[in-house]
């Protein structure tokens, strides 16, 4: 008789910059999870806070619904996709208590999917149902400098770089100064010409005060603004849903910073927002994204992932609305001294008309490059008392 495949092992790995410049470099520190069973291993990522996020995963007991997300996963079977969305039916039972659960079930969610699909020699889309990866248009992210020259030069070499597709923001956009942020614009349009697809991160800046928002309407129309991302807290709803009624349920995004796919179901029907931004990371990994992104489709609204750590993230991001050709767009992160970039040795690479691909290969089809994250690793240790409930694997 065959043996069933459980889940042996799972590991944590604390990546961190060791000279970190926010002015050089996206990401500070990211967290790593590598899942063994049988012959398999599979690797995923956590768009968290590294230490809270692995204090989840090996927190002791303390009632029912505050168990330790490892209780859940280890020794689970490991043999179809239903056997997944049985293990994250337990974990979310049974660690519902504990706020960072959904950071950290994200990655080993992803990792569960790249070991199953390494397993079974499919693509993760496949294991999700799509017979096929549709092309995404690529957009990368290049905020604005603090000066409209210095943004202008920023935008030309995005543009130089063969992107199609570029998203601004940041830095002071939206405070109040309109003359300035209309220059920001204007410089940033003029560099990146009238075809390139333009979109604006609004960072959350007004706070739930629609007339602010409003105000801006004329800069995206004379500017070519696509869409504005969260203009306010994800879960402003009433403001969401006054700022879609006014401006077009399509002219506004949201939802990298939400934690659970019901909350993102609220955003696309109470709210009515248009365009829903997911982040792989944080919302509880590959599953909970797949509903979301299909939800999406069935409502009109279009999905979006949210990615700016490795490719091994944007991988498992794309995995999730792959088979979805109506969704065209993909956040893709592209700063290759970054610390994300440098931990896989493969990525998703560029097409030359600004697309990009999921490859048919099994899992998530990405190759870390470990002694690279043999650099970034921090060594650290969690102890109760004399006992040691966690330390830094091996990796």
């Amino acid at each position: 008789m065959t043996s069933v495949t459980r889940i042996e092992s799972v590991d944590l790995f604390m990546l961190q910059a060791p000279d970190f410049d926010p002015a050089r470099d996206p990401v500070r520190d990211t967290l790593l999870v590598r899942i063994r069973a049988g012959q398999h291993e599979g690797w995923g990522e956590c768009e968290a806070a590294p230490f809270v996020s692995i204090a989840a995963f090996v927190t002791p007991e303390s009632h029912s619904t505050s168990r330790p997300v490892s209780a859940s996963v280890l020794n689970q079977r490991l043999e179809t996709p239903g056997d997944i969305a049985a293990i994250t039916r337990q974990v979310f039972h049974d660690s519902m208590n504990i706020l960072q659960t959904p950071h950290i079930y994200s990655g080993v969610e992803m990792a569960l999917w790249d070991l199953l699909g390494k397993r079974l020699q499919q693509p993760v889309y496949r294991l999700l149902g799509y017979d096929r990866a549709f092309a995404k248009q690529a957009y990368v992210v290049v905020p604005f400098a603090q000066t409209p020259e210095e943004t202008h030069l920023r935008m030309r070499k995005a543009h130089d770089a063969g992107y199609t597709a570029v998203k601004t923001g940041w830095n002071g956009f939206g405070g109040g100064n309109f003359r300035a942020d209309r220059n920001q614009l204007a410089a940033a349009r003029e560099a990146l010409g009238p075809d390139i697809r333009l979109f604006l991160d609004a960072a959350r800046i007004w706070r739930g005060d629609v007339n602010a928002a409003i105000r801006y309407g004329p800069l995206m129309d004379e500017f070519g603004i696509e869409w504005v991302e969260e203009p306010f807290d994800g879960t402003e709803f009433a403001a969401y849903s006054e700022l879609s009624r006014l401006w077009g349920r399509q002219r506004v995004a949201a939802g990298e910073n939400i934690h659970s796919h019901v909350q993102a179901l609220h955003l696309l029907d109470i709210a009515d927002l248009g365009v829903i931004q997911i982040d792989c990371g944080r919302i509880g990994g590959i599953g909970a994204a797949t509903q979301i992104a299909r939800h999406a489709d069935r409502t009109g609204a279009f999905y979006v992932n949210h990615t700016y750590t490795s490719h091994l993230a944007l991988s498992a991001a794309l995995q999730t609305y792959a088979g979805l050709p109506r969704h065209d767009l993909c956040e893709y992160p592209m700063d290759r001294a970054s610390l994300s970039w440098k931990i896989c040795r493969t990525h998703l690479p560029l097409e030359p008309d600004g697309m990009v691909t999921l490859p048919n290969l099994p899992g998530l089809g990405i190759e870390l490059d470990f002694d690279e994250i043999k650099n970034f690793i921090v060594e650290m240790e969690i102890r109760l008392g004399q006992t040691v409930i966690y330390r830094t694997p091996d990796v």
